[in-house]
């Protein structure tokens, strides 16, 4: 079945039953690397493993590591020590619900502003319907402007600018198309 540790102080010490007792830093560099694997086998972070790793040591040490117990006992207890704490961790992750939470640096969040490149592309818009309006003839131009920003009917455009609805329309009608023009079909 096994041996039987004895856990009782002053049983089973240095001497009786051949086995030296390690310093910490032995027992510490002979165990991390197998810890380390034992727990990666259990977790997904590898920052957790080395966390638990270093919890584990301290905790050892918080326990009189060396009072004459044999290193197989200290094995044990850090090994216990180290899945009580991956367990309470888990425990701990699932309550936060850790696991279906992402860093939000990895998420591209939804935005009611536009981009530089919109602001740009609407930036040279303006520009082009600027430069196309100045390009109109006066009375033409007159007659956008009215309707447009001013919200004129055309038989009040028509009679601010002295001349027939009819002609207001033809006006209107010349600069919709030349903006349609110079903006590529674009409404």
């Amino acid at each position: 079945m096994g041996n039987v540790v004895q856990l009782v102080p002053g049983v089973g010490g240095s001497g009786e039953d051949g086995v030296e007792p390690q310093t910490f830093e032995v027992f510490f560099t002979g165990n991390k690397r197998a810890l380390s694997s034992y727990l990666r086998r259990n977790m997904a972070s590898e920052t957790d493993v080395q966390d638990i790793v270093q919890e584990s040591y301290a905790r050892i040490l918080s326990y009189g590591y060396g009072c004459s117990r044999p290193p197989q006992v200290w094995k044990a207890l850090l090994y216990r020590i180290a899945t009580n704490l991956m367990h309470s961790r888990g425990r701990m992750d699932k309550a936060r619900n850790r696991a279906g939470h992402s860093s939000m640096e990895d998420i591209e969040l939804a935005s009611d502003e536009p981009g530089q490149e919109r602001i740009l592309l609407a930036h040279q818009e303006l520009q082009i319907v600027r430069r196309t309006i100045l390009s109109l003839s006066p009375k033409c131009r007159k007659a956008f402007l009215l309707s447009r920003t001013h919200h004129k009917t055309y038989p009040e455009i028509a009679e601010i600018c002295g001349i027939s609805v009819k002609m207001v329309e033809k006006y209107i009608s010349q600069a919709l198309a030349a903006l349609r023009r110079e903006l590529g079909g674009r409404p």
